[in-house]
């Protein structure tokens, strides 16, 4: 008896669990609808985006990362204020395992806009701004092109 009930037990489990696979598959299937080509970059949309970093208000307080305003265009999030001495990045949630915009090398500086998107936050690599280049700034990020200009007022 223990045994006919272990393998009634067993089947159903597998019968879920193909259920479950089966849905989720169908899921992806009616989600992903773009066909992309060799080359093609994949273009993701965010909601928000915020600076972190001891370069910014916020220092490495993740609760106080500063929200990015949000404009017509979807890829693009500016931001206007003062920056210090130190290093900052872009995560697109209030979370250090968010995906953030990053720099593309590790102490880059701010006159090279190239950005990286890190899935998760990994590899954890951020802008570095010297003492001279503190100052009132217009940050654009354009989560498109990758990249991040600083531009001083």
């Amino acid at each position: 008896m223990k045994s006919s009930l272990k393998t009634a037990a067993n089947t159903i489990k597998a019968r879920v669990s193909t259920f479950v696979f089966l849905v989720f598959i169908a899921f992806l299937a009616a989600s992903c609808s773009k066909e992309l080509k060799a080359g093609e970059p994949i273009s993701l949309i965010y909601d928000k985006a915020y600076l972190i970093g001891d370069a910014s208000p916020a220092g490495w307080t993740i609760a106080n990362a500063v929200p990015m305003l949000k404009g017509t265009d979807p890829y693009i999030f500016t931001w206007t204020g003062p920056l210090k001495a130190g290093e900052i990045k872009f995560p697109t949630a209030t979370s250090f395992s968010s995906d953030t915009f990053a720099a593309a090398t590790q102490g880059q500086t701010i006159t090279n806009n190239k950005a990286q998107l890190s899935a998760s936050g990994n590899p954890d690599v951020k802008w570095k701004l010297a003492s001279t280049d503190a100052g009132t700034y217009k940050i654009t990020l354009n989560t498109q092109t990758l990249t991040v200009d600083f531009q001083k007022q």
